[in-house]
Formats: structure tokens, C-alpha cells, sequence
């Protein structure tokens, strides 16, 4: 779940939706979601909401522009590195490629 919070902050402030992006959050299936979350979860995701809410705000803060919310299109064939890289888009949990 704190993944998730990450995407949800990004999605507002890292990308041109802004809140717009919210609506998408209040069909009747994403409730019924939420509904069936485990209170475990939910509170250890409170718990580590202040740190994760920081740092996901300053990396938007940091990015050089904004990810299109629509009319992404031109970028669908670049790879996402490159992607990346002109957002400076930070992944919160990037694997080795080792």
C-alpha cells in the first residue's frame, strides 16, 4: 500500500493531470477496493506516509517537466530509460540487472 500512495502522489503533482487524476479514484470498483484492504496494512502505511510523502513530493519537485497525462503518445517507442531520464524520474524500487 505505501507503493501505492507513491503512485498516487506522483500521478497529482509529477505529471499534467494534476488532480484531475482523482476522478479515476472514485468509480464504485476502486471503493470497493479500498473496502477490502486489510486495517494492517492500512496502518503500517500510515505509519511510513510522512516519510514516503516528503520524499515523493520533492522528487516531483525535482523532475525537469511534467510526464503528459494524455497525449503521451511520442513517447510509446523511447526507451524507458531514456524516458527516464528526461523526466528524471526516480524509481522508488529499481532491481539490479546484475
Amino acid at each position: 500500500m505505501p507503493d501505492e500512495a507513491i503512485v498516487k502522489l506522483v500521478s497529482i503533482f509529477g505529471t499534467t493531470g494534476g488532480l484531475e487524476v482523482l476522478r479515476g479514484y472514485l468509480h464504485h470498483e476502486t471503493l470497493d477496493i479500498y473496502r477490502k484492504l486489510p486495517v494492517s496494512g492500512t496502518l503500517v502505511a500510515l505509519a511510513v506516509s510522512p516519510f514516503l510523502i516528503l520524499r515523493t513530493l520533492w522528487w516531483c519537485v525535482c523532475q525537469s517537466e511534467r510526464w503528459p497525462w494524455v497525449q503521451f503518445d511520442n513517447y510509446l517507442d523511447v526507451p524507458l530509460r531514456e524516458v527516464r531520464a528526461r523526466f528524471r524520474i526516480k524509481v522508488a524500487h529499481e532491481q539490479s540487472t546484475a
